[in-house]
């Protein structure tokens, strides 16, 4: 049974549709793009859109801040928070829409700014993984990294200290981050072992920053190629079957 909320997401759109219709022609899309931009400004000023686009439903605007995705009429007068199912094709628009936007926020952190595990061979598949080093399945992760790279899994990993910023967690992430080996530290700190404290320019903070934007509380998260994300530990077996998957489900 289709529980209401979903319900009510479909049926919004249709009836803003219904009443811009009956109002008569609607201004052009870069005038109310504009309007929808000044009244989050006057309304939300916190709220700084990274983009606002068309939607396929007349009238109604898609709005990205961060990892996040909202709808936005033209009138910059209601705000919607849900997902668009396009009923003819039986089509979801919003959650690709949501992928691409977490996709893109990851990678703005840049590779310079992550701990990479390369396979020996071209890899095949790549994760992003968001890792706490005092969490016991993220050590079993990294416990179990060659099999991941064996796969010709590359993993990308960022920090995310549950803890917050002030807590020994994040003092240790940035301990391995500053030391000259991050590789060897990394495996030391995993395994329990002390990493010698040291200071130095970190992303550490914009690692755990952009996992509370995109509303990871536990660690380890992984992030696919295609933005999906799989919380909690998987297997490189488990992990590698659901990649092969994705990837012949291609387009």
């Amino acid at each position: 049974m289709i529980r209401l909320t979903r319900l009510f997401r479909w049926l919004v759109p249709w009836l803003l549709l219904s009443v811009s219709s009956a109002l008569g022609a609607a201004p052009s899309d870069d005038r109310q793009i504009a309007r929808v931009r000044q009244s989050l400004a006057l309304l939300l000023p916190d709220v700084l859109p990274d983009s606002i686009s068309p939607t396929p439903i007349p009238g109604l605007f898609e709005v990205v801040v961060g990892t996040r995705l909202v709808y936005v009429t033209g009138d910059g007068r209601y705000l919607i928070e849900g997902e668009i199912t396009d009923l003819e094709q039986q089509k979801n628009l919003t959650n690709p829409r949501l992928n691409e936007v977490t996709v893109a926020a990851v990678d703005a952190i840049g590779e310079q700014n992550m701990l990479i595990f390369e396979p020996a061979e071209p890899a095949r598949y790549s994760v992003t993984v968001f890792t706490d080093i005092d969490s016991a399945y993220s050590r079993k992760l990294h416990q179990e990294i060659e099999q991941y790279t064996r796969r010709g899994i590359r993993v990308r990993y960022l920090f995310y200290p549950r803890a917050g910023l002030e807590s020994r967690s994040f003092d240790k992430a940035v301990a391995v981050w500053c030391s000259p080996d991050r590789s060897r530290a990394l495996r030391q700190a995993m395994a329990g072992e002390a990493v010698e404290a040291a200071s130095c320019a970190h992303p550490v903070g914009d690692h755990w920053r952009l996992g509370g934007r995109m509303g990871i509380s536990g660690a380890p998260v992984m992030v696919l190629e295609n933005g999906d994300m799989l919380p909690g530990y998987v297997s490189a077996e488990r992990l590698h079957e659901i990649l092969g998957k994705m990837q012949r489900l291609k387009p």
